[in-house]
Protein backbone atom coordinates (compact mmCIF):
# COMPACT_ATOMS: atom_id res chain seq x y z
CA UNK A 1 0.00 0.00 0.00
CA UNK A 2 1.35 3.31 -1.28
CA UNK A 3 0.22 6.71 -0.54
CA UNK A 4 1.22 10.54 -1.38
CA UNK A 5 0.46 13.84 0.03
CA UNK A 6 1.19 16.83 -2.23
CA UNK A 7 0.26 20.72 -0.57
CA UNK A 8 1.23 23.31 -2.77
CA UNK A 9 5.14 23.01 -3.55
CA UNK A 10 5.86 20.35 -1.22
CA UNK A 11 5.05 16.35 -1.29
CA UNK A 12 5.73 13.08 0.40
CA UNK A 13 5.76 9.89 -0.54
CA UNK A 14 5.25 6.43 1.54
CA UNK A 15 4.11 2.87 1.44
CA UNK A 16 3.94 0.45 3.81
CA UNK A 17 7.32 -2.46 3.84
CA UNK A 18 5.65 -5.89 4.58
CA UNK A 19 8.72 -7.74 3.93
CA UNK A 20 10.33 -6.07 6.60
CA UNK A 21 7.42 -6.36 8.89
CA UNK A 22 7.65 -9.79 8.59
CA UNK A 23 11.42 -10.07 10.31
CA UNK A 24 11.19 -7.17 12.77
CA UNK A 25 8.07 -8.23 14.21
CA UNK A 26 5.90 -4.71 13.91
CA UNK A 27 4.59 -2.55 11.30
CA UNK A 28 7.00 -0.71 9.17
CA UNK A 29 6.77 1.72 6.45
CA UNK A 30 9.16 3.70 3.98
CA UNK A 31 9.07 7.16 3.20
CA UNK A 32 9.68 6.28 -0.89
CA UNK A 33 9.58 10.92 -1.67
CA UNK A 34 10.49 13.77 0.46
CA UNK A 35 10.19 17.04 -2.05
CA UNK A 36 9.77 20.66 -0.20
CA UNK A 37 11.66 23.92 -0.78
CA UNK A 38 11.54 25.13 2.71
CA UNK A 39 11.83 23.78 6.51
CA UNK A 40 7.90 25.10 7.01
CA UNK A 41 6.77 22.89 4.30
CA UNK A 42 7.38 20.04 5.73
CA UNK A 43 5.73 20.25 8.95
CA UNK A 44 1.78 19.84 7.78
CA UNK A 45 3.22 16.80 5.32
CA UNK A 46 4.72 14.74 7.69
CA UNK A 47 1.90 15.41 10.39
CA UNK A 48 -0.51 13.81 7.68
CA UNK A 49 1.52 11.17 7.23
CA UNK A 50 2.41 10.07 10.44
CA UNK A 51 -1.93 10.22 10.78
CA UNK A 52 -1.70 7.90 7.96
CA UNK A 53 0.43 6.07 9.45
CA UNK A 54 -1.69 5.59 12.72
CA UNK A 55 -3.91 4.59 10.71
CA UNK A 56 -1.94 1.47 9.45
CA UNK A 57 -0.75 0.78 12.88
CA UNK A 58 3.03 1.79 11.65
CA UNK A 59 5.58 1.59 14.55
CA UNK A 60 8.62 2.45 13.00
CA UNK A 61 9.14 5.24 9.29
CA UNK A 62 12.03 5.14 7.84
CA UNK A 63 13.72 6.83 4.51
CA UNK A 64 16.49 8.06 2.70
CA UNK A 65 17.49 11.50 1.25
CA UNK A 66 20.13 13.35 -0.58
CA UNK A 67 22.39 14.46 2.04
CA UNK A 68 23.63 17.89 -0.06
CA UNK A 69 20.18 18.75 0.82
CA UNK A 70 20.42 20.42 4.31
CA UNK A 71 16.53 21.53 4.05
CA UNK A 72 15.23 18.35 4.71
CA UNK A 73 17.83 17.44 7.18
CA UNK A 74 16.66 20.42 9.49
CA UNK A 75 13.00 19.24 8.79
CA UNK A 76 13.32 15.90 9.70
CA UNK A 77 15.21 16.55 13.23
CA UNK A 78 12.86 19.33 13.99
CA UNK A 79 10.37 16.50 13.75
CA UNK A 80 11.88 13.94 15.99
CA UNK A 81 13.63 11.73 13.21
CA UNK A 82 17.03 10.55 13.81
CA UNK A 83 19.50 9.39 11.38
CA UNK A 84 21.01 5.94 11.62
CA UNK A 85 22.85 5.44 8.54
CA UNK A 86 24.55 6.48 5.36
CA UNK A 87 24.88 5.49 2.02
CA UNK A 88 26.21 5.64 -1.09
CA UNK A 89 24.98 5.47 -5.27
CA UNK A 90 27.60 4.20 -7.07
CA UNK A 91 27.80 3.14 -11.07
CA UNK A 92 29.60 1.80 -14.10
CA UNK A 93 29.23 2.12 -17.38
CA UNK A 94 31.19 -0.41 -19.55
CA UNK A 95 33.26 -3.14 -18.46
CA UNK A 96 36.18 -2.91 -19.59
CA UNK A 97 39.44 -2.67 -17.53
CA UNK A 98 38.76 -4.72 -14.76
CA UNK A 99 41.23 -6.27 -12.89
CA UNK A 100 43.33 -8.83 -13.89
CA UNK A 101 42.74 -12.08 -11.89
CA UNK A 102 43.74 -15.59 -12.40
CA UNK A 103 41.81 -17.64 -14.48
CA UNK A 104 41.59 -20.07 -12.17
CA UNK A 105 40.52 -17.78 -8.99
CA UNK A 106 37.37 -17.21 -10.54
CA UNK A 107 34.34 -18.74 -9.33
CA UNK A 108 31.29 -19.77 -11.44
CA UNK A 109 27.34 -18.54 -11.46
CA UNK A 110 24.47 -20.30 -11.66
CA UNK A 111 20.70 -19.91 -10.69
CA UNK A 112 19.94 -20.47 -7.49
CA UNK A 113 17.21 -22.95 -6.38
CA UNK A 114 15.06 -23.86 -3.58
CA UNK A 115 18.08 -26.22 -2.70
CA UNK A 116 20.46 -23.45 -2.16
CA UNK A 117 18.08 -21.41 0.19
CA UNK A 118 19.37 -22.47 3.77
CA UNK A 119 23.17 -22.17 2.63
CA UNK A 120 22.40 -18.54 1.00
CA UNK A 121 20.12 -17.81 4.43
CA UNK A 122 23.05 -18.93 6.60
CA UNK A 123 25.42 -16.39 4.32
CA UNK A 124 23.08 -13.73 4.74
CA UNK A 125 22.51 -13.73 8.12
CA UNK A 126 26.08 -14.46 9.36
CA UNK A 127 28.27 -12.95 6.74
CA UNK A 128 26.34 -9.17 6.10
CA UNK A 129 26.67 -6.36 8.74
CA UNK A 130 25.85 -3.43 7.00
CA UNK A 131 22.86 -1.72 5.73
CA UNK A 132 19.79 0.45 7.44
CA UNK A 133 18.65 -1.98 9.89
CA UNK A 134 21.93 -3.92 10.76
CA UNK A 135 23.46 -0.42 11.43
CA UNK A 136 20.53 1.08 13.78
CA UNK A 137 20.99 0.66 17.20
CA UNK A 138 17.68 0.06 18.00
CA UNK A 139 17.11 -3.12 16.34
CA UNK A 140 17.65 -6.09 17.53
CA UNK A 141 20.71 -7.56 15.67
CA UNK A 142 19.16 -10.97 15.30
CA UNK A 143 16.15 -9.85 13.76
CA UNK A 144 17.74 -7.54 11.29
CA UNK A 145 20.04 -10.66 10.21
CA UNK A 146 16.95 -12.42 9.58
CA UNK A 147 15.50 -9.68 7.99
CA UNK A 148 18.86 -9.90 5.37
CA UNK A 149 18.06 -13.58 5.11
CA UNK A 150 14.53 -13.73 3.95
CA UNK A 151 15.77 -10.88 1.53
CA UNK A 152 17.92 -13.59 -0.21
CA UNK A 153 15.25 -16.02 0.47
CA UNK A 154 12.98 -13.64 -1.80
CA UNK A 155 15.45 -13.10 -4.22
CA UNK A 156 15.99 -16.65 -5.30
CA UNK A 157 12.23 -17.12 -5.11
CA UNK A 158 11.95 -14.32 -7.60
CA UNK A 159 14.61 -15.33 -10.13
CA UNK A 160 17.33 -12.78 -9.29
CA UNK A 161 19.85 -14.55 -7.22
CA UNK A 162 22.74 -16.70 -8.29
CA UNK A 163 25.20 -18.73 -6.82
CA UNK A 164 28.66 -18.35 -6.34
CA UNK A 165 30.64 -21.86 -6.53
CA UNK A 166 34.52 -22.55 -6.44
CA UNK A 167 35.76 -26.03 -7.19
CA UNK A 168 32.23 -27.45 -6.35
CA UNK A 169 31.93 -25.35 -3.10
CA UNK A 170 29.22 -22.28 -2.30
CA UNK A 171 31.32 -19.51 -1.47
CA UNK A 172 28.98 -16.84 -1.95
CA UNK A 173 25.99 -15.55 -4.17
CA UNK A 174 25.34 -12.75 -6.84
CA UNK A 175 21.67 -11.03 -7.53
CA UNK A 176 20.90 -8.60 -9.81
CA UNK A 177 17.97 -6.97 -11.76
CA UNK A 178 18.90 -6.63 -15.47
CA UNK A 179 16.35 -4.28 -17.73
CA UNK A 180 18.22 -5.37 -20.81
CA UNK A 181 15.34 -2.57 -23.17
CA UNK A 182 17.89 0.13 -20.95
CA UNK A 183 21.07 -2.17 -21.67
CA UNK A 184 21.57 -1.58 -18.24
CA UNK A 185 21.05 -3.78 -14.64
CA UNK A 186 20.67 -3.21 -10.69
CA UNK A 187 23.03 -5.17 -8.01
CA UNK A 188 20.96 -5.79 -5.19
CA UNK A 189 23.21 -7.81 -3.13
CA UNK A 190 26.62 -9.50 -4.11
CA UNK A 191 29.09 -11.12 -1.27
CA UNK A 192 31.43 -13.91 -0.51
CA UNK A 193 30.87 -15.86 2.40
CA UNK A 194 34.11 -15.62 5.22
CA UNK A 195 36.06 -18.82 4.93
CA UNK A 196 36.29 -17.61 0.90
CA UNK A 197 36.85 -13.77 1.78
CA UNK A 198 39.57 -13.51 -0.69
CA UNK A 199 37.23 -14.64 -3.85
CA UNK A 200 35.47 -11.28 -3.31
CA UNK A 201 37.34 -9.72 -6.41
CA UNK A 202 36.75 -12.98 -8.52
CA UNK A 203 33.40 -12.80 -7.60
CA UNK A 204 32.66 -9.54 -8.59
CA UNK A 205 34.60 -9.62 -11.65
CA UNK A 206 32.53 -12.94 -12.59
CA UNK A 207 29.77 -11.09 -12.00
CA UNK A 208 30.31 -7.97 -14.37
CA UNK A 209 31.90 -9.97 -17.39
CA UNK A 210 28.48 -12.04 -16.97
CA UNK A 211 26.75 -8.64 -17.68
CA UNK A 212 29.24 -7.65 -19.90
CA UNK A 213 28.67 -11.40 -21.98
CA UNK A 214 24.61 -9.96 -22.09
CA UNK A 215 25.79 -6.66 -23.58
CA UNK A 216 24.80 -4.79 -20.55
CA UNK A 217 26.38 -1.42 -20.39
CA UNK A 218 26.10 -0.02 -17.26
CA UNK A 219 25.48 -1.10 -13.70
CA UNK A 220 24.51 0.70 -10.42
CA UNK A 221 24.01 -0.62 -6.99
CA UNK A 222 23.47 1.07 -3.32
CA UNK A 223 26.29 0.37 -0.47
CA UNK A 224 26.97 1.00 3.04
CA UNK A 225 29.18 3.63 3.64
CA UNK A 226 30.42 2.19 6.44
CA UNK A 227 31.27 -0.64 4.74
CA UNK A 228 34.80 0.30 4.06
CA UNK A 229 36.10 -3.01 3.17
CA UNK A 230 33.38 -2.84 -0.09
CA UNK A 231 34.12 0.63 -1.01
CA UNK A 232 37.37 0.01 -1.26
CA UNK A 233 36.69 -3.27 -3.51
CA UNK A 234 34.34 -0.68 -5.91
CA UNK A 235 36.90 1.43 -6.21
CA UNK A 236 39.48 -1.52 -7.89
CA UNK A 237 36.51 -2.20 -9.64
CA UNK A 238 36.26 1.36 -11.48
CA UNK A 239 33.12 2.30 -10.01
CA UNK A 240 32.18 5.92 -9.72
CA UNK A 241 31.16 7.41 -6.49
CA UNK A 242 27.81 9.11 -7.23
CA UNK A 243 25.57 10.86 -4.43
CA UNK A 244 25.29 10.26 -0.47
CA UNK A 245 22.20 9.19 1.27
CA UNK A 246 21.34 9.67 4.36
CA UNK A 247 19.00 7.02 6.36
CA UNK A 248 16.55 8.34 8.68
CA UNK A 249 13.75 6.51 11.13
CA UNK A 250 11.39 7.80 13.62
CA UNK A 251 9.67 5.63 16.07
CA UNK A 252 5.59 6.09 15.95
Amino acid sequence: MSVVFDHGQGRIAARLTPWDERALGFVTAEVTALDIATVDQAGPLLAELEHWCAGQSVHYLFGRIDAASPVAKAALLQHGYQFVETSLTVSRSGFAHLPTVPRGMLPTLRPATAADIPELRRIAATDFSHGRFLEDPAIDPARAANRTANWVEDLVTGGLAQVAESRGRTIGFHAERVHPEQRSAELLLTGATAPYAMLALPLWVTALESLAARDIQQCTTLVSAANTGILNLYARLGFHFNSTLFGFRKFL
